[in-house]
């Protein structure tokens, strides 16, 4: 009988950390649809387009606060020195004076 509470410990331990898997899995997905513009169509290919621009989007704000992280402290934490609306703002200041 202890073998089966054992077993059943496990699987649950198993599917515990799954769980606390998922939820970064989750929150990124959140975090990416902030850099997604926003549109109306009903079209496959320019929503393909706008989730992909998204997610490069997404990665060059990773990319930039770990670079910053590494060169301010020499370590990275969780916590992003750089804030996702700091990032847009910057690019969208950028991107303004380039038009």
């Amino acid at each position: 009988m202890s073998r089966f509470f054992t077993g059943s410990h496990r699987s649950a331990k198993r599917r515990i950390k799954w769980y606390q898997n998922r939820g970064g899995i989750e929150n990124t997905y959140k975090k990416i649809k902030e850099f997604a513009a926003w549109t109306t169509s009903k079209e496959f290919e320019v929503r393909l387009f706008h989730f992909g621009f998204a997610v490069l989007l997404y990665n060059m704000w990773l990319l930039v606060d770990f670079l910053v992280q590494v060169s301010m402290e020499g370590e990275v934490r969780s916590k992003p020195r750089i804030t996702a609306t700091r990032f847009r703002g910057f690019l969208d200041r950028r991107v303004s004076a380039l038009l």
